[in-house]
């Protein structure tokens, strides 16, 4: 009778172990959804200090969709700054596809699937779709991307 008890112990353990790390699981995505929206709200208001306020600039690397290295945020910033500066304004930014992957509780990946419109300074409206991976970490406190890699779809037609 005992050897029941102690399977029964330990199965009611291992449900208990697979609730929590459930109920983690689901804080720590929706922690880093909250800090992707914010990132979004940064990129819809062509604010390049909030954005970068999501980046950990010390650890960052990342992958152009063109197949370049970005080594370091010193490489992003310049980009991220004259592409926010030649828009006029952002009329069309949805991510139809957001996916998070937890890999511990200091480290997820973020995919998305994005399709944008913007009008330029210069009046010629852009569209783009493409896609992301994000590499996210809370090890210094709060959910900073320390990755990323971008993607274009070869044809963007307009929302």
């Amino acid at each position: 009778m005992s050897k029941y008890i102690f399977i029964i112990i330990v199965f009611a353990l291992s449900f208990s172990c697979a609730v929590k790390a459930t109920s983690e699981n689901k804080q720590i995505k929706d922690e880093v959804l909250e800090s992707f929206k914010s990132l979004v709200d940064a990129s819809k208001k062509l604010d390049s200090a909030l954005y970068f306020q999501h980046f950990d600039s010390d650890k960052f690397v990342g992958l152009n969709a063109d197949g370049t290295n970005w080594n370091s945020i010193d490489e992003l910033t310049p980009l991220i700054i004259s592409g926010f500066n030649a828009i006029e304004k952002v009329t069309h930014l949805k991510f139809n596809n957001v996916n998070i992957s937890i890999i511990d509780n200091f480290t997820a990946i973020l995919v998305n699937e994005y399709v944008q419109s913007m009008i330029l300074k210069n009046g010629i409206e852009v569209n783009s779709i493409g896609g992301g991976t994000q590499v996210w970490s809370k090890r210094s406190g709060q959910w900073k991307i320390v990755s990323v890699s971008a993607s274009n779809k070869p044809s963007a037609s307009a929302p």
